[in-house]
C-alpha cells in the first residue's frame, strides 16, 4: 500500500456493455482523470442481449451486461427497493469496499445510461446512511429509475409512475453532478429529468452535439475533469 494513495473514481458501464467496452468508451476522460485517481471499472451481475450501439463494432466482447431486470415495472422495482441482500445493496457495499492497495477512498462515480441512475442510488443510500464519501457524480445520457413511468408511445403506466415518484420522494443527492446529455439521444428525456435527483445548487448541465455514446470532444472531457478535480479539492 502506497503512503498516501490517490483517491478512486468508479465507472460503471452501460446496459448490455461491460467494463473493457466502458474503458475503451471512456478513454478521453479517463486520460484526464488518471494522473490523479484510481479509476475502478465494475462490472453489473447480469448477462443480456449487447446494448444500443454496441453492435458491430464490439461484436465478439461478451459477456454484455446489465444492472438490473428491467422488463417490467415490478421487476425493476425489486430492484430499487431491495434491502441490503438485494443487487443494489451489494453494489453500494462493493464500492464502500474499495479503496484498499494502491488506491483510496471513492470520491466520485462516472455512470453512462442505465450505469448513471444507478451511480444516482449509489450515492443517495451512501447520504442517507450519513456517508459523504462521493464528492461528484458524472451521469452520462443517463435514465431514470422506471423511466420516470413513461412507456412507449408517450403514455403513463400506473405502476411506473407511483414508484418512480415514490423514489424521487426520498431526497436529492447532495454530492456535485455534472450531467452530459446527448442533444439527440434518444432517451435525452431521460437525461433531463435525472437532474431533479440532485441538488441544484451543486450541479452542472454540459449538452453536447451527439447521441447515446460518451462524448469525444476533448474540450468537453477537459471541462469535466476540471469540474470533477474542483469538486474533490484536487484542483
Amino acid at each position: 500500500m502506497t503512503a498516501n494513495p490517490k483517491p478512486s473514481i468508479v465507472f460503471l458501464h452501460g446496459s448490455g456493455t461491460n467494463p473493457d467496452i466502458f474503458r475503451m468508451q471512456t478513454r478521453k476522460l479517463s486520460a484526464h482523470l488518471e494522473p490523479h485517481f484510481t479509476l475502478h471499472y465494475l462490472a453489473a451481475p447480469i448477462t443480456c442481449d449487447p446494448g444500443p450501439g454496441v453492435l458491430p463494432f464490439f461484436e465478439g466482447c461478451e459477456p454484455y451486461l446489465t444492472w438490473m431486470d428491467d422488463s417490467s415495472a415490478e421487476a425493476e422495482a425489486a430492484y430499487w427497493n431491495g434491502d441490503s441482500n438485494g443487487l443494489l445493496g451489494k453494489l453500494v457495499e462493493e464500492i464502500k469496499g474499495l479503496g484498499g492497495g494502491d488506491g483510496g477512498d471513492v470520491v466520485g462515480l462516472v455512470g453512462f445510461s442505465m450505469g448513471g441512475k444507478v451511480a444516482t442510488e449509489v450515492v443517495r443510500r451512501l447520504e442517507a446512511a450519513g456517508d459523504r464519501r462521493v464528492k461528484v457524480v458524472v451521469p452520462v445520457c443517463a435514465t431514470v429509475p422506471l423511466q420516470g413511468g413513461l412507456v412507449k408511445g408517450g403514455g403513463k403506466d400506473e405502476t411506473k409512475e407511483k414508484e418512480y415518484r415514490e423514489i424521487l420522494a426520498r431526497g436529492v443527492a447532495r454530492a456535485e453532478s455534472v450531467h452530459l446529455i446527448g442533444e439527440r439521444d434518444p432517451w435525452r428525456s431521460q437525461s433531463e429529468m435525472l437532474v431533479d435527483f440532485y441538488d441544484e445548487k451543486g450541479r452542472s448541465v454540459i449538452r453536447f452535439k451527439g447521441e447515446h455514446h460518451m462524448p469525444l470532444n476533448d474540450a468537453i472531457n477537459s471541462r469535466v475533469s476540471k469540474i470533477i478535480l474542483t469538486a474533490c479539492k484536487i484542483a
